[in-house]
């Protein structure tokens, strides 16, 4: 009997130093629950428990945009200071594999999520500030404005990151918006090339003027050839945190 309940009270001291050493690296190392798939991406915009995410996957496009519900999903931070999702952060969503066909896209069954300690960058939420502040600029150019046209191609953000950036435009706006060079808007009829106008539309864009180096660029706001705003040699600093401390704006112009 002795020897049956010392067997038993080692058998119990195992079981709870098992325990014990499979709770540690979770508190040392967050990390996703278990799930059929995983996606890597960075969170452009936060809307209330909404997340808006553009995938960092390898060959991700304009349209590897999703929308992840917070809800009761899990969410484990490798930065223990951290207690809340931002703008910039880079993210592990796990989730069970399907995703719906909507745009932006969702992903089926998210299990968890796993914000990571480094690889944060904002810059979609810097120049989602600075088409905001474009658009109250010159308010007269916005009138009766039911769609809206987004070039990001001469940025440095991803396809992804600028599908993303639109998606989030089109949520501040509730309106729709379209993705591409004024050429290509022209080419599919939107803007009115023999007449140069967009008669119910406003054509926005970025360009980076040295997309390698200084976060240096020009923001346009265009409905015609006589109706239209510039913010010109604008310039953006990015601290150690990856973090874009606003903008200047070196000057303006008008048409």
């Amino acid at each position: 009997m002795r020897r049956s309940c010392l067997l038993g009270l080692t058998l119990f001291l195992l079981l709870g130093l098992l325990a014990a050493c499979g709770e540690a690296p979770d508190k040392e190392n967050p990390r996703l629950p278990a799930s059929e798939a995983c996606l890597t991406g960075r969170v452009a915009a936060v809307e209330g428990a909404q997340l808006l995410v553009a995938s960092l996957e390898e060959g991700a496009g304009e349209s590897d945009v999703y929308a992840v519900s917070l809800g009761q999903c899990p969410v484990a931070y490798q930065d223990p200071d951290q207690g809340a999702i931002r703008p910039g952060d880079r993210i592990q969503v796990g989730y069970g594999g399907t995703v719906e066909e909507t745009f932006p896209a969702r992903l089926g069954e998210v299990t968890g999520i796993l914000v990571e300690a480094s690889g944060f960058d904002d810059l979609c939420a810097l120049y989602l500030q600075v088409l905001e502040d474009l658009w109250a600029t010159d308010p007269a150019l916005n009138d009766g404005v039911a769609q809206l046209g987004l070039d990001l191609s001469q940025t440095r953000l991803s396809p992804a990151e600028q599908g993303a950036v639109g998606v989030a435009l089109s949520w501040q706006r509730d309106c729709p918006v379209l993705t591409g060079t004024w050429e290509a808007l022209a080419d599919q009829g939107y803007i009115d090339r023999e007449r140069v106008e967009w008669d119910d539309g406003l054509f926005l864009s970025l360009a980076e003027e040295n997309p390698s180096g200084a976060l240096t660029f020009t923001a346009q706001k265009w409905r015609s050839g006589t109706g239209a705003y510039w913010f010109t040699h604008c310039t953006a600093r990015q601290n150690p945190s990856g973090h874009w401390d606003g903008y200047t704006v070196g000057g303006e112009a008008i048409s």
